[in-house]
């Protein structure tokens, strides 16, 4: 299957029924099997029948809205809550998601469907690499392997470490998670405790990042002795 930004929504749920070997578009009848609302209502009955035609959704929703947390965490975001229960309707239909969430904002509500954390590798390996870049590094990025626990580094080695980085350069939170091979959250807690040190220091924001991300893209400094 083929994604990218921004393309439409219809059209890709048409190729991944070509792409699935739905059996209307065997019989040649092309572009003209989803022409007329009745048609395009039957999309969520296929989907939760073909697993192919539910990821080709629910990865283009991904790429439109999506938020790769350093963390693991994949959310999907939206105001509308018609557009959030069609798309949570056919994920849960192959128990990807979590129950859906309300935010209460002041002028508005926000509606969060969240991708279970054992059900990453499975939709990677189905719609993966993505066609954005950067996307594709945080998802890959959550899925590696990764010791923890009893497998712990000797003490005050992350924090070493973090600190030769970022005497070389200032880095934000989700780099040097990249760079260190750690969750975003084990950085922030050696970063808060570096800054208590004052051995580092936020110097910014990275400002292309989106408001979804901006936990992990504080920029953050070395601190000159």
């Amino acid at each position: 299957m083929v994604f990218r930004k921004g393309f439409s929504l219809i059209y890709t749920f048409i190729f991944s029924l070509k792409f699935a070997g739905v059996p209307e578009w065997s019989k040649g009848q092309g572009l003209g099997v989803f022409t007329g609302l009745d048609k395009m209502n039957r999309i969520p009955e296929l989907a939760k029948k073909n697993k192919d035609v539910a990821m080709a959704i629910i990865i283009q929703a991904i790429i439109d809205e999506g938020a790769i947390g350093a963390d693991g965490s994949i959310n999907i975001t939206y105001t509308s809550k018609k557009n959030a229960v069609y798309l949570w309707e056919i994920a849960n239909a192959w128990n990807l998601v979590h129950p859906i969430r309300s935010k209460n904002c002041i002028t508005h509500t926000k509606w969060c469907i969240g991708f279970r954390a054992e059900k990453r590798e499975e939709i990677y390996k189905l719609v993966g690499p993505l066609p954005d870049l950067r996307q594709d590094k945080m998802f890959r990025h959550i899925l590696r392997n990764y010791t923890g626990g009893i497998h712990k580094g000797k003490r005050g080695e992350t924090k070493r470490k973090t600190l030769e980085l970022l005497k070389n350069k200032a880095m934000t939170v989700r780099d040097t998670a990249y760079a260190l091979d750690l969750s975003a959250s084990t950085v922030r807690t050696h970063l808060r405790s570096l800054r208590k040190d004052r051995k580092v220091f936020v110097s910014g924001l990275n400002k292309e990042v989106t408001n979804k991300n901006q936990r992990t893209a504080q920029i953050w400094a070395f601190s000159m002795p």
